[in-house]
Parts: structure tokens; C-alpha cells; sequence
């Protein structure tokens, strides 16, 4: 069960009972209500109460007694706060006051946007909800900032406050699950003549270092003087001997129950490989969302009135969830409204000062240069005075700062391995133990039986870390397949996204819409799958614009994804996007591929073309492929950090700042934009310039959104909002906490 109290999650008040002595309810509830600061800005008001008040003060004595707890505050100190509390429930007020005030700001500013840019729907939504000149009114608030609200906004608050729901709900849910649980009668151990498997597991043949999977599995007990088998709960027996960390044709699997015992059997074999999904592209991961997601009450009472008739066991634990649920918030005099408007008023604040923060203006190419000299000089000071970082960073295979030696002709590259079978590589180091070869003539070998091998391909649209939703999955291979007649997914067309049936292609499209088919057993010839990556990759050499090649890249990085059997990394560096070609030991290994990688990178015409590396294109973007121990790696040179066809500045010490419009990540490139009516720059995407407009557009909207603030607490609280404090209300708390 999870251990998250309601009270913790949505800051309720724990202790009220503890803390005000009554004997009405009722009584208790009105007097938790009432208004400690009442605020009003631009004909909108707003109140701070009793029970919020408390609530803050809580937490604060709660967070405090935490620190005592854990030697963090002397018993002093604490009862030092304590004996405060009446300063700190002031402060308190005083700040819950003030932050309800600038929220009604961001509401007016919100309001007045949509009035100005807003479509005649918009604007006769927000005049019919605006609550200027009204009573306070939480339903009235709620519609008022639905009304004004951008609709990601909207989207955003909702799903917070969803999530939130959610979680107190599925506390309460698996608490009442548990109960039922504990409470059906056991079985027996007594006079238990036989222990039985009704059906074993679905899955029985599992890869190397893959975890157990019991679904399907059904144990069931014959009682003496009896021939029926009475079915077990799965907390009344145990299961044990699974180990899949060797491979093995036979692993007994053990289930007991009292004093008997059944087995059967699993089989473990060499594991495939298991690539990590294919990264998304920065505009498929931020495309906005469209669709505004119905409340949690509401979705609720719908999963609840779905199973009302077809499933009772659901209905009744649905309901009792959502009983306890709303039983906890009366308890604490709140309900859904009230999580819903905390919601929407965070969220109300973010949007007024995204907005606020996006009227700063864009960066000049005068301020890109300003900024690229000042981190030039900041660097060169700092290796003057030889902090250890920076030379550190200097010394390093990865461009972390713009100053990088000048001989190291530093660049990256992609790049992905065609591994050779696992039992083609047993077959050779057998031939390799015998010592009856030459080392060339066991190379030679080796690219022979290279050249023999076959690999499973990814399929990219499978993502091995995806969960499936469905609790009742109809995928007989998926962990929540509740059905009969256990076995692997033969499906096709299944929908289930855990299906191992889509974890590799069968057919893989290429060129101009080729097809290459899958063998019986699943995998694909390395030499068909390099003829098909070098057809799919052939417009390479004719693509003559930045954009093009970028394009190209796109592709590249999708075969990276399928075929990689390279497990030190996923491309060739930490990030999964760039890697060096320079930063390797020297062996074998490196001598292949270190050699095409510079040839991509600074190798002339003549020299490539009388190469064996096949080598396509030229410049970033540029490709070859190199046989080595491991097999065959197909190398894409992505970008420069010193770049040839860019000046660079000579600095001392035989190291040169790289240019602010180099580019050095070429995977992320996206073309420079200028603007010529405001004069501002947005740099091609992975050059230094563009991390530098970044920081310095950052930097330009938190400079704005604090002058937003700044205003509002020495201009706008001091003349145009009106706040009224009741401390005589909350008095009796006080003195609560002081006794």
C-alpha cells in the first residue's frame, strides 16, 4: 500500500481535533471557516481562512518538530518557535494574504489579454465569469479562471490536479483492497494430500537475466477422502528455484503450500538484445496538447457507473475508495472544489508571468558576441589561474568549454555496430584456442564468419520500459492478460504495447519503399542489412543544404536504433547524441574505426576514394563502414568542434577558441533565423551561439518576471489592493500551540 496520507498530499490539516477542543462538528467547521484576511485588487476579491491559516502553521510547526526529531534543532530553539507562534501566524497571514492578492493580479492581466487578443467567443466567456465587483465566491473563481485561462494552461492545471486526486483515491483503493484480501477465508494445511499445478505460467523459456513471470500460473490443493482440486490464493503458496542468470534447458520451479510441494519447469537461453526506445524528436515530445481532460470526480463517477452492473467486486471497491475519499476531505472541511482552485490559481500565476516573461525582446547579434567574449574571457582566466575543473575540461574528450587544443581536430561522430552472431563468435574462439592459425589468417576468419552473422532488428516503435495500461489486457504475453490458454502472443495485429510480438521487425522498409524480409527464425543477414541502411542513406551525398543532411541524420539515428549491438554505449557518447572518434584506446578496434572516422572528418577526395571503407558524401553527414573484432560499424561523421571551413581564433598554448557559429551538435541542427524589423537572432540550433541565446533569453524572462513582481509588492500592494486582517480570529490557536 502506499504510504501517502490525503493530509500530506494535499496539505490538509491533521490535528484539528488536537488542537480546538469542541463538541460540535458543525460548530467547529464555521469557526474553521472563518475569514482571517479578506483582499480585494482591481474589483475581485478573495479571503484567506481560518482553516488555511492553520494548515500553513502546521506544516511550519511540523517541519520544525521534524528537525528536533532529527537533531537538527535544539529542544531550545524549538520551543523558542513555539513560544513565537503568534508572530509566525501574523507572518503567515500577512503572506497568504499577499499571495492572494498577487494572484487576483495575474487574473486581471489574464482577463485584460484575452479582452485585447481574444477571439468574441473568448471574450463574451470571460465577461460572463469575471467576478469584478462580486462577493467571493470559490465556484465563481473557478469558472472565472477557466474562462481566462490559455487552454495548455488549463490542460496543465487539470492534469496536477488529477494526478493528485488520483493518488489520495488509489491509496484509499488499495487499502480497502487489502482488507477483502485479509478477510476470505484461507485454505486449510491441514490433511492436504496433493499439492498440484492447475496451469503453469504463460511464459516458460525466458532470456538470460529476465525476471520471473507467474501470470497463468494456478496452484490448487486435494484434500484426503476428496478428488477435487480446490484452487489457492497466490498469497497461500510460495515460489521458488527461478534463477535465469545461466542459460539452461531446465530450471525447476518449486510451489508450495504447508507441507506438499509441486515443480515444473522453465528454460533460460541466451539473451536478444534490448535496445532503449528511439528518442523523439524535440517537436513531436513538445507538441501542445489539444484536449481538455474531464475532472477526476467526473471520470470517476463514470469507471464507477461502467462496472455498476457487469462487474460488482469493482463497483463496491471503486465506491467505498471514493467514500473514504470524500469522508477524509469533509472530515478536514474541504472537497474537491477546493483542490481544484489551488490548482487552477498555481497555475493562473505560471501563465501571467510566462507571458509577462515572454514580452522581454529577443537577442541582438551584438549581444551574442558581447556574451561569447565575456565566457571566452572567463575561460582563459580560469585556466591562467589552472583551476582544476577547467583544465579538466580542457583535457577532456568532450567540448565543455569553447577553448579546445587546436591539434586535436576534435569531432563527432555516429555511429552503429552490426554485431557478430553469439554463436558465430563461440564457433571462432574455439578456432582461436586451438592456436593453430596466423593472427591474419584468424582475421580473415573472423570477417567471414562477420559476414555470416544475423541480428534482430528493433522494431522503433516498441519501447521496452512502456507499461500497459490495460488492467485487463487481452495480449496472452502481457504481465495483465487475466485469460486462459497461456503461451506467447502469435498476434500481429495485437494492440497491447508490451506485446513481445512487436519487439523486432519481421519486414523492414527502405529506398524507395524496398522491402527486406525477416528468416524463419526472426533475424536478418548483417551484409542484406548494410545493403539496405547504404540504399536508405544514398541521398546523402546529394543533399547539398544543412537542412537536407540533417534530414539524413534522422534516418541514420532510426538505424541506430534498430541494429546497435554496441552495449558500451548507444551512440558514442553519454548524451546518446555525439561522440569523438579521437578519445579511444589504441587497439584493433580503435584502428579501423579511428581511421574511417578521420577520413570522414579531414581525409581528402583521392585519400577516401582509394580507402576500403566505401565511403558516401563528404562533410558532416558523410558515411562509411569498417569491419572490427566486434563487427561491422557503419560511422557517420555529425559535426565539428573545429570546424575546417570556419575560422577559428588563435589563443596560447597551442589551443583556439571555437567560433560561436560553429556547429557542434549537428543531430540537434536547425537553420539560423533572423529577424530584420527588431534586428534579433535565433542562431542554427546546436552551435555555441545557440546555447548563448538561450541562456541569454533566459535570463532576459526571469529579469522580467521579477520586475513584474517587483512592481506588484512596491507599487501595486501598497496602492491598489485592499487587505483587511482579523487576528482575533485565529487567536485561539495560538494559544493552542503556546499551551
Amino acid at each position: 500500500m502506499k504510504k501517502k496520507l490525503l493530509a500530506f498530499l494535499l496539505i490538509l490539516v491533521l490535528a484539528i481535533t488536537a488542537i480546538v477542543a469542541t463538541a460540535c462538528t458543525k460548530n467547529t467547521e464555521r469557526d474553521f471557516k472563518q475569514v482571517t484576511a479578506s483582499v480585494s485588487y482591481a474589483g475581485r476579491s478573495s479571503q484567506v481562512d481560518k482553516l488555511e491559516l492553520n494548515a500553513t502553521i502546521y506544516n511550519f510547526v511540523y517541519n520544525n518538530y521534524y528537525y528536533y526529531q532529527q537533531g537538527a534543532m535544539t529542544a531550545d530553539d524549538y520551543q523558542k518557535m513555539l513560544d513565537k507562534i503568534d508572530v509566525s501566524y501574523k507572518q503567515a497571514n500577512e503572506s497568504l494574504a499577499e499571495s492572494e492578492a498577487y494572484t487576483l493580479m495575474c487574473i486581471d492581466e489574464l482577463y485584460k489579454l484575452v479582452m485585447a487578443k481574444g477571439t468574441d467567443e473568448e471574450k463574451a466567456a470571460a465577461t460572463a465569469a469575471s467576478t469584478v465587483g462580486k462577493a467571493y465566491d470559490a465556484a465563481a473563481r473557478i469558472k472565472e479562471i477557466v474562462s481566462v485561462l490559455p487552454k495548455k494552461d488549463l490542460i496543465a492545471a487539470i492534469e496536477a490536479y488529477n494526478k493528485e486526486m488520483q493518488e489520495s483515491f488509489d491509496s484509499f483503493l488499495e487499502a480497502y483492497e487489502s482488507e477483502i484480501e485479509k478477510s476470505v477465508t484461507k485454505h486449510s494445511t491441514d490433511n492436504v494430500k496433493e499439492l498440484t499445478v492447475i496451469s503453469k505460467p504463460w511464459k516458460l523459456t525466458y532470456e538470460k537475466g529476465e525476471s520471473f513471470i507467474e501470470n497463468g500460473l494456478k496452484v490448487g490443493v486435494v484434500y484426503e477422502d476428496s478428488t477435487d482440486v480446490v484452487t489457492l490464493d497466490r498469497d497461500e503458496y510460495t515460489v521458488t528455484g527461478f534463477s535465469s542468470e545461466n542459460v539452461s534447458e531446465k530450471v525447476e520451479i518449486t510451489v508450495s503450500f504447508g507441507k506438499k510441494s509441486a515443480t515444473f519447469d522453465v528454460a533460460i537461453v541466451d539473451a536478444k538484445v534490448s535496445r532503449p526506445a528511439l528518442p523523439k524528436d524535440d517537436e513531436e515530445e513538445s507538441a501542445e496538447k489539444t484536449e481538455i481532460p474531464a475532472l477526476f470526480e467526473v471520470d470517476l463517477d463514470k469507471q464507477i457507473e461502467d462496472v455498476k452492473t457487469s462487474d460488482s467486486a469493482r463497483y463496491k471497491a471503486l465506491s467505498e475508495a471514493k467514500r473514504r475519499l470524500e469522508k477524509q476531505m469533509s472530515t478536514n472541511y474541504r472537497n474537491y472544489e477546493y483542490y481544484y482552485l489551488s490548482k487552477l490559481k498555481s497555475q493562473a500565476v505560471t501563465a501571467c508571468e510566462e507571458i509577462k516573461g515572454k514580452e522581454s525582446t529577443g537577442v541582438t547579434q551584438a549581444e551574442i558576441l558581447a556574451e561569447y567574449q565575456k565566457r571566452l574571457n572567463d575561460q582563459l582566466q580560469e585556466l591562467e589561474l589552472g583551476a582544476k575543473e577547467y583544465s579538466s575540461a580542457v583535457d577532456s574528450p568532450a567540448v565543455k568549454t569553447q577553448i579546445v587544443h587546436k591539434d586535436d581536430k576534435i569531432f563527432y561522430v555516429l555511429h552503429t555496430l552490426l554485431g557478430l552472431s553469439s554463436d558465430l563468435k563461440k564457433e571462432y574462439d574455439a578456432l582461436k584456442s586451438e592456436k593453430t592459425s596466423h593472427s591474419d589468417a584468424l582475421w580473415e576468419v573472423k570477417k567471414g564468419l562477420i559476414d555470416e552473422s544475423s541480428m534482430y532488428v528493433s522494431n522503433p516503435e516498441y519501447d521496452k520500459d512502456a507499461k500497459c495500461e490495460d488492467e485487463d489486457c487481452t495480449c496472452i504475453s502481457c504481465e495483465n492478460y487475466t485469460g486462459e490458454n497461456p503461451g506467447e502472443c502469435t498476434d500481429e495485429n495485437c494492440t497491447c504495447e508490451k506485446c513481445p510480438n512487436k519487439r523486432y521487425l519481421k519486414t523492414i522498409t527502405y529506398g524507395d519503399n524496398k522491402t527486406l524480409n525477416a528468416k524463419e527464425d526472426g533475424t536478418f543477414d548483417i551484409l542484406d542489412l548494410r545493403a539496405a541502411m547504404y540504399e536508405d542513406l544514398a541521398a546523402m551525398s546529394d543533399a547539398s543544404t544543412a537542412e537536407e543532411r540533417a534530414e539524413n541524420l534522422k534516418v541514420f539515428k532510426k538505424w541506430i536504433y534498430m541494429t546497435n549491438d554496441d552495449e558500451s554505449f548507444f551512440t558514442t557518447l553519454s548524451d546518446g547524441k555525439l561522440g569523438y572518434s579521437l578519445s579511444m584506446d589504441e587497439s584493433d578496434y580503435v584502428e579501423s574505426f579511428t581511421e574511417l572516422s578521420r577520413l570522414l572528418a579531414y581525409g581528402t577526395e583521392l585519400e577516401k576514394e582509394s580507402s576500403d571503407y566505401y565511403i558516401v558524401g563528404s562533410g558532416v553527414g558523410s558515411f562509411g563502414y569498417c569491419y572490427t573484432t566486434y563487427g561491422i560499424h557503419v560511422i557517420m561523421l555529425s559535426g565539428y568542434a573545429l570546424d575546417p571551413n570556419v575560422e577559428t581564433q588563435a589563443l596560447t598554448d597551442g589551443m583556439v577558441a571555437i567560433p560561436a557559429d560553429a556547429i557542434t551538435d549537428y543531430t540537434s541542427y536547425k537553420a539560423a533565423e533572423n529577424d530584420e524589423e527588431t534586428a534579433t537572432v535565433t542562431p542554427a540550433k546546436g552551435t555555441i551561439a545557440y546555447d548563448i541565446v538561450e541562456k541569454l533569453e533566459s535570463n532576459k524572462k526571469d529579469e522580467k518576471i521579477g520586475a513584474f513582481k517587483k512592481d506588484f509588492y512596491q507599487n501595486a500592494l501598497k496602492n491598489d489592493v485592499e487587505i483587511t486582517y482579523f487576528e482575533k480570529v485565529y487567536q485561539d490557536l495560538i494559544e493552542q500551540y503556546q499551551n
